[in-house]
């Protein structure tokens, strides 16, 4: 999953993320009623062409599948397509690769003249939307048929499901961590954390350590008498100001974007205000991390500046994995710091059939290989191509020969501590289905509203409490996902 895929997508009249890093996420809105619309059309339709490019040959049996992945990624998912073409002769997988900022119309207008193809991607912020709108086909009966529980194969974060329903059972999760630099820490006699998510260190304990790091031109501290917030040569952290880490830092001290019951911010509550205002301190008082404006400037590129030593450690996404191990930078993983006790969020896109392909076994047997993360190992393994993300299928984690594939598809490192960290975040109880997958009316919420009062906070103008209990969302609440 690459941070690319959370680009904030504007189209149709709806915002929507995709798996991986921080923008946006929402639900299809107004369109997504127009795929529900076509739902009956494209029933009637029955196995209709979905408008690809590629022809079948011969008595194969054709499935069609779109997705939105580019560059290493679409690389990627074509060496799983051609290892199962390879397995199966008799089957033909139609691939079609759509721009990411072009995907969601172009689905949309599929469904609503009802040739949606049999397989496809969809953001996670409106699986549900479409599920409870009819667009998708439920998996329940098809994993019942062949007698599979998603629960058992997969992590419960990548399962889109209801008490009635299954509408994705999606691939490469993605959840939040904290990356360092060891050389940096080792040098400030800093013990390394721990891998074990239910250890990890405390906010508290990660603020003292930054400062640690923390030096200006001089060698001085953020608590040295001479120390120059105006000349740092070195950062212990960067501010964490990406919803996508701000949320799960949130979760670590009881809060969210709403409630419990989804009738009101939590955000804005006391716990909310504290995470929020902690992380404005870092840069804006303690001057342990670059200033927003630094951070989105120079400093924008995190992952280049924790290699090259001017950043010690910085909670990101799994996405940025391979930022690192791509380099063959021996980055330390653990898991994000916690303010009352440990908690992470975790999610990935949706993968889904259409309710055209009801009949088409053939199209949940591709459907069932490609969301088996084994798959995944075996095509980077033998066809040499990078991960396309985290594991989402408990197979993996063997703590034996399945595992130690894993680990030996990052062939410039020995990440066996950076997969036994992600591991055991993406499997403890505490890792919960991201807000942004689970929250209805995201994108109002979040990222037409609680995003930009939040931006003069990052930027020391005025303080949580102030930006937060402004907010009236009253009208745009309306609970969660069941």
């Amino acid at each position: 999953m690459k941070k690319k895929l959370l680009a904030l997508l504007v189209g149709l009249c709806m915002v929507c993320t995709t798996i991986g890093c921080g923008s946006s996420t929402g639900t299809a809105g107004g369109a997504g009623s127009a795929a529900a619309g076509g739902t009956d059309a494209a029933a009637d339709a029955g196995q209709a062409d979905a408008g690809t490019d590629k022809s079948s040959s011969g008595k194969k049996k054709t499935v069609t599948f779109y997705m939105w992945a580019a560059d290493a990624e679409q690389e990627f998912d074509k060496a799983i397509v051609a290892q199962y073409e390879k397995e199966h002769p008799d089957i033909d997988i139609e691939e079609n690769y759509i721009p990411y900022a072009e995907y969601l119309s172009k689905i949309n207008t599929m469904a609503a003249a009802g040739s949606m193809p049999d397989i496809f991607n969809l953001p996670e912020g409106n699986v549900f939307e479409w599920g409870e709108k009819g667009a998708l086909l439920d998996l329940k009966p098809l994993y019942d048929e062949a007698g599979v529980k998603p629960s058992d194969v997969s992590v419960d974060s990548a399962i889109f499901a209801t008490d009635d329903n299954v509408w994705s059972v999606g691939y490469n999760v993605t959840t939040m961590c904290m990356y360092y630099n060891k050389e940096l820490l080792e040098q400030n006699g800093i013990e390394l954390p721990s891998t074990d998510a239910s250890k990890p260190w405390s906010w508290e304990e990660f603020v003292e350590n930054a400062k640690k790091i923390t030096k200006d031109a001089n060698g001085n501290g953020p608590e040295d008498a001479g120390f120059d917030p105006d000349n740092i040569m070195v950062y212990g952290t960067m501010m964490p100001t990406d919803w996508t880490k701000y949320i799960a830092l949130l979760h670590t001290n009881d809060a969210g974007i709403l409630n419990e019951d989804g009738s009101a911010l939590s955000i804005s509550s006391d716990a909310g205000i504290e995470v929020i205002q902690s992380i404005a301190d870092l840069g804006n008082v303690i001057h342990c991390a670059p200033s927003s404006a630094m951070a989105k400037g120079a400093f924008s590129d995190a992952s280049a500046m924790l290699m090259n030593g001017q950043v010690a450690m910085v909670i990101d996404g799994g996405w940025a994995l391979a930022n690192y191990t791509n380099e063959g930078f021996d980055v330390g993983v653990a898991p994000i710091p916690a303010f009352k006790h440990p908690a992470d969020i975790s999610w990935t896109a949706g993968l889904c059939m259409s309710p055209n392909a009801a009949g088409k076994k053939e199209a949940f047997d591709f459907y069932q290989y490609f969301t088996n993360f084994m798959n995944s190992i075996q095509a980077a393994l033998e066809q040499g191509v990078s991960l396309g993300g985290l594991p989402h299928t408990l197979e993996v984690f063997d703590s034996g020969e399945n595992e130690k594939k894993w680990v030996s598809t990052y062939t410039k490192v020995d990440a066996t501590q950076m997969c036994e960290a992600f591991k055991n975040i993406l499997q403890a109880d505490t890792t919960v289905l991201g807000d942004n997958v689970r929250v209805k009316n995201f994108p109002v919420i979040v990222d037409n509203t609680i995003v930009p009062a939040l931006d003069n906070v990052w930027l020391g103008e005025v303080s949580a409490k102030e930006a937060l209990e402004a907010l009236d969302l009253s009208d745009s609440i309306d609970g969660y996902w069941k």
